[in-house]
Formats: C-alpha cells, structure tokens, sequence
C-alpha cells in the first residue's frame, strides 16, 4: 500500500486505536462505524420506543444528518439512566466523527473507483458466526490451521487445484445440496424453538417449586 496514492476505507466500532487512523491517513482516509454494531446498540436502547422505526430507517438508508436528529431529539426519552448515558456518548461520537455513518462507496465514486460489487460496511461482522460455523464448527484452531482451512476453502469454491502435504496436486469440486438434505436442514433450524413448546407439562418434576431437591438437582445438572 503507498499512502500518497491508494484511498484508504477504515471500518471500525469507534475504539481510539482504531479512529486514530483518521489522523494518519488523513484526506486519503474515509472512517466509517461498523454498521454492525451501530444497529447492534440502536436495537438495545430503542427496541420498544416510539421513534424506533424512524431511526431504523435513517440508518438503513445512510442518512448521517436525519439519523443524529432522530438520536438527538430522542434524549431524555429513553427512561433507563444508563441507556441515556450510552445514547449521549454515542451522540457525541458521531459529531466528534463527521461522515463516520456515511456510505463509503459514494466517497469512493467522487474519487474515480467503480465500486460495483462492494458491499455496504458491516456485512462481514454481522456473517462472522457463519464463517466460524464452516471454518471451526465448535473447534480450536492454531492459526496455521485455520489459515490452511481457510484456503482449502476459498480453492473448493473458486474450482483451483489444492496441494497437499505429500505434493498431491487434486481437485475438489463443491457438492451441491440436495433437496432432502435442505429440508432436514431447515426442519433443524425449527427444532429448538419448539422443544420447549413438546415438552411443556409433560414432565412432572419440572413442575416443581424452586428450593426443593430435586430442582437444585436439575439446576446442577444444566448444561451436561
């Protein structure tokens, strides 16, 4: 990268070591918050409030100015100390970070770059549990490992030839799902959301007031 020739796009949740890019890129630096985590905290403290769809919208259509009204004018509404205070600083970050909402492809458009098939900020973070399901799958990986995983995994996808250890050059082609396996998948997803609904009242001892033995013995064994 040659500071004085490539633009730089910075996308990050507002922690200093991350703004202070700003000051080093400088003109040649566009920051953006992490939509991700913006969206995150707007759902905390607005979730049930009146104006909650009036700032989602600000949000989903980049509307820097018209979201920093919405936020402002909602101070002193939220009726939790600690949300407020959260709302505040998060104000007050915005202002200390003009354009910081902005959508970076259309700085990028000013400059000459097509900008096409690039994505708005925050998608990777909001996708990161995915990545980690098909990369980890509940593992622990030493980063040679997962570096390995991660391009054995970009190979299947792009059809290129994998070598292995033992200088094994072999094509590993992307099996496409089949539809049985996609119904068993999606009946899967419903499962846990409906166990509750099974076996509610169908098992005595769940019944059973808390402080009795045999519900500090079931509250023990959660978990295994």
């Amino acid at each position: 990268m040659t500071p004085l020739e490539d633009w730089v796009v910075i996308n990050g949740d507002g922690a200093p070591w991350i703004t202070a890019c700003r000051d080093y890129f400088g003109q040649r630096g566009c920051f953006q918050l992490d939509r991700f985590h913006v969206a995150r905290d707007i759902r905390q403290w607005f979730r049930h409030h009146p104006r909650y769809r009036a700032i989602r919208k600000a949000l989903a259509s980049q509307d820097e100015e018209g979201l920093l009204r919405e936020l402002t004018s909602a101070v002193g509404t939220l009726g939790d100390e600690e949300k407020e205070q959260q709302l505040q600083a998060f104000v007050r970050r915005i202002e200390e970070l003009p354009g910081c909402l902005r959508d970076y492809r259309i700085w990028l458009q000013e400059k000459g770059i097509e900008t096409t098939n690039m994505r708005a900020m925050g998608s990777a973070e909001g996708t990161m549990h995915v990545f980690a399901k098909r990369s980890k799958n509940g593992r622990s990986w030493r980063d040679a490992g997962i570096d390995a995983m991660l391009r054995a995994m970009v190979a299947i996808k792009d059809t290129l030839p994998i070598r292995t250890r033992r200088g094994v050059i072999c094509h590993v082609e992307e099996r496409e799902e089949t539809k049985r396996e996609t119904i068993v998948k999606k009946a899967m997803k419903r499962i846990p959301s409906r166990v509750k609904e099974v076996i509610r009242d169908n098992i005595p001892y769940f019944r059973q007031s808390s402080g009795t033995p045999i519900y500090e013995a079931l509250q023990a064994l959660k978990g295994f």
